[in-house]
């Protein structure tokens, strides 16, 4: 062998004794190397000399090394089988876990499954419960259609009841009403009489007229237009203008029914029932025919009014006051048959006031009414009465007011211009 296949050898000696750390094959690879080499170590000492002796120190360095790399690899072999030993530990331990966390997982796996199965069977009762509950909730909803159907045929069946009760209560009160509106009437012909005053007893038609509380603006049309309205009714029997208690009033107003009661073809009979006095005597006085119960007061006086301003004012006020008192009072003076001067000194020879009050049976003398009756017969009450129509006068009746001192009073309206109240007031009740 020459030195270059010597050198090859070592360099092969190096690479397997590196290799030889790495793993026992390689360890044994080498040592059969090394024994080629020790005897390529004879052959070439025997050839080559002090070379070879290098060479051989070389080669023990090499061996030490070698055993060196050796026992450092048996080292690691024993960490490795160490390492082995622990990481089989560890293997088994984690294998243990793995098995223990699954056969927990197989018996959380079953528990599941367990409950599952039991939630499913509860589930199944719970759905047959509830179509159970569901059947019966159909079947009391059909019992409560039933019942329901039958409360309806039972309510139709009561509200048919009612309904025919009720036409029958309808009937009866139809009927109820209809005798209540036949028995609130007469029901017999009006009988009209073209004298009604016959042997003392006077007999008054549904031809009347009803004044009663002072006279005051609308008087005369409420009266006015009844006296019309009869007339153009019928012409031939008479109208009957009834005072139940009536202190006068608008002489205005008066005039205008005096002129009515004289126009009226069919003839107007004034029937004093309690007290006529002023404008409503003036009015009886002068009517053409005349009636009162014996025991009615009529009273006349001088016309009555008021006056304000300056005297020019009050002299023109008290010519208004003359001329009306001459209008009013000369006509009864006259059917006295005195002068109106002697009228008003009677007045006050008569009473201190001027207010010259007599009975009915003893105003029979003065003229003032024409024929006293005992008994007045009143046909023309054929219905039940009511309130519904009121003279206006009445409504100043029902005013009552009381003053500071306590004492009552009504408050009367104003007169129009030129108009005066011809109104006896002794006890200052009627105020403006």
């Amino acid at each position: 062998m020459n030195f270059t296949k010597i050198v090859f050898y070592l360099v092969l000696f190096m690479l397997t004794s590196f290799a030889y750390a790495q793993n026992e094959e390689v360890l044994e690879l080498q040592m059969e190397e090394t024994l080629e080499i020790q005897d390529v170590q004879l052959e070439t000492k025997y050839h080559y000399g002090n070379q070879i002796d290098v060479l051989t120190e070389k080669v023990n360095m090499l061996k030490l090394q070698q055993e060196k790399l050796r026992l450092e690899h048996i080292g690691k072999l024993l960490k490795l089988e160490q390492e082995k030993e622990r990481l089989l530990l560890e293997n088994k331990l984690y294998s243990a876990k793995n098995n223990n966390l699954l056969a927990e997982k197989i018996a959380i796996k079953k528990r599941l499954s367990l409950e599952n199965d039991i939630s499913n069977k509860q589930h199944k009762l719970t759905q047959i419960d509830l179509e159970q509950e569901l059947d019966n909730l159909s079947i009391k909803n059909d019992i409560m259609e039933e019942r329901n159907k039958y409360k309806q045929l039972e309510f139709e069946a009561e509200l048919r009841e009612l309904n025919f009760r009720k036409l029958k209560l309808d009937k009866q009160i139809s009927e109820r009403n209809k005798q209540r509106e036949w028995n609130s009437q007469v029901n017999i012909p009006q009988n009209y009489s073209k004298e009604p005053f016959v042997d003392g007893k006077l007999t008054i038609s549904d031809r009347k007229i009803i004044l009663d509380g002072p006279i005051i603006f609308g008087t005369a049309n409420y009266i006015v237009e009844r006296i019309n309205y009869f007339n153009n009714k019928n012409e031939e029997y008479p109208i009957f203008l009834v005072i139940g208690y009536c202190r006068g009033g608008s002489v205005m107003e008066g005039v205008r029914i005096l002129k009515a009661m004289k126009n009226s073809i069919a003839p107007v009979y004034v029937v004093v029932k309690s007290f006529a006095a002023s404008m409503a005597a003036i009015i009886t006085t002068l009517a053409e025919h005349s009636y009162a119960y014996p025991d009615a007061i009529i009273l006349h006086h001088q016309v009555w009014g008021y006056s304000k301003g300056n005297k020019t004012e009050q002299l023109e006020n008290l010519r208004i006051l003359e001329e009306w008192s001459d209008r009013v009072l000369s006509p009864i003076a006259d059917k006295m048959g005195i002068t109106l001067t002697e009228l008003v000194e009677e007045m006050y020879e008569n009473s201190s006031s001027g207010d010259w009050m007599e009975f009915a049976d003893s105003a029979v003398k003065y003229s003032w009414v024409d024929d006293i009756v005992e008994d007045i017969r009143d046909n023309s009450v054929i219905q039940q009465p009511n309130t519904e129509m009121i003279n206006p006068g009445e409504t100043i009746l029902a005013s009552n007011n009381v003053d500071q001192k306590g004492n009552q009073f009504s408050i009367l309206p104003k007169p129009r211009p030129f108009d005066v109240y011809h109104l006896y007031n002794p006890d200052n009740y009627y105020r403006y």
